[in-house]
């Protein structure tokens, strides 16, 4: 089985009205076109790892320190250097926002670290000079050093796909993603008679209020040619009503962090999953059926939750003590 990558996703979306002046870094000796990255850390999923990667619920509880507010992160420290010099930093903000601006006179090779609670990433990209970079960010701490972080353009993220009727094929060729950005509404909405198939190498459902809500007789089926499968949602990861069905197959790990349910299905709609490791990390039930109903994940190697949340004791009352008789005038 392929090890399972346990992935803290730094979700990076920028807005083009963050254009920063001049910034505080030394890149170009003061010369040079001012060149920003914008980015935003949108989701954390922070981990103590295991040499192995591989675990089942017992061991994993014990290994791992999932931590779901970390939504929207403030306080990591983000760095550029350029030849191993620093050219700026900035701490992102309570909404995760970091903007990192420099002086360039031609293309160089920047260095971006993460310090995210004492544990430090990095990756090295590309940046022309004058140019404003938005980029989604991936990191993996798992996964051998050098490798642990990947970086999207945020130009190849799309907004939010809806379908009512007929078929839509979205597909990619090996070696290529799919980002999704929902902007806060339902990233994959379908109703009616639609037929959504989604087939790149990687899919990205980021900033969604439900990753997928499928309707009506619709029926949604995502798959990776070798890659994984993220979802990130304000309610719930997969949503069915009606008779619909919802089938997501990873040929790597599918990934589902949510608010509310990680699947929520009611009706007579069915919702599958397979994967060789499928990750939730849910503010409320794992999966969630009402109805005839019915969500199977068989098809997953192994489940792993996030972190059971133990209620605080309830203590019994402390009993008053009785006063002590008056003493004999």
């Amino acid at each position: 089985m392929k090890k399972v990558k346990f992935m803290l996703f730094l979700i990076i979306a920028a807005p083009l009205a963050l254009l920063a002046c001049d910034g505080g870094g030394d890149g170009g000796g003061g010369n040079g076109q001012t060149t920003t990255i914008n980015g935003r850390v949108a989701n954390v999923v922070a981990m103590n790892g295991n040499e192995n990667g591989s675990f089942k619920f017992a061991e994993l509880m014990k290994a791992l320190s999932i931590i779901k507010e970390a939504k929207a992160q403030g306080g990591i420290s983000v760095t550029a250097l350029i030849d191993g010099v620093v050219v700026d930093s900035d701490t992102t903000d309570s909404d995760g926002f970091f903007s990192l601006t420099f002086l360039i006179d031609s293309a160089e090779n920047v260095t971006l670290t993460f310090d995210i609670d004492g544990t430090i990433v990095s990756v090295s990209i590309t940046v022309q000079e004058g140019s404003i970079l938005n980029i989604i960010v991936t990191i993996d701490l798992n996964a051998p050093p050098g490798d642990e972080v990947d970086i999207i353009d945020e130009g190849e993220a799309q907004g939010p796909v809806n379908c009512e009727n007929g078929t839509l094929e979205i597909t990619k060729n090996p070696g290529e993603d799919i980002v999704i950005d929902g902007g806060g509404e339902d990233c994959i909405r379908t109703a009616g008679n639609c037929n959504l198939i989604i087939d790149p190498e990687n899919i990205f459902l980021i900033n969604c209020e439900n990753c997928i809500d499928a309707r009506g007789t619709s029926d949604v089926s995502l798959g990776t040619f070798d890659g994984d499968i993220f979802c990130d949602a304000f309610g719930d990861g997969i949503k069915t009503v009606g008779d619909s069905t919802v089938s997501i197959d990873a040929n790597g790990d599918i990934n589902v962090s949510a608010d509310e349910n990680g699947a929520n299905a009611s009706g007579n709609s069915a919702i599958t999953f397979s994967a060789n490791a499928c990750i939730f990390d849910t503010g409320e039930d794992i999966f969630d059926t009402n109805g005839n109903a019915s969500i199977n994940a068989d098809g997953c190697g192994e489940i792993i939750e996030g972190p059971v949340i133990t209620p605080a004791p309830t203590l019994e009352p402390t009993p008053i003590p009785s006063p002590e008789p008056s003493p004999e005038p």
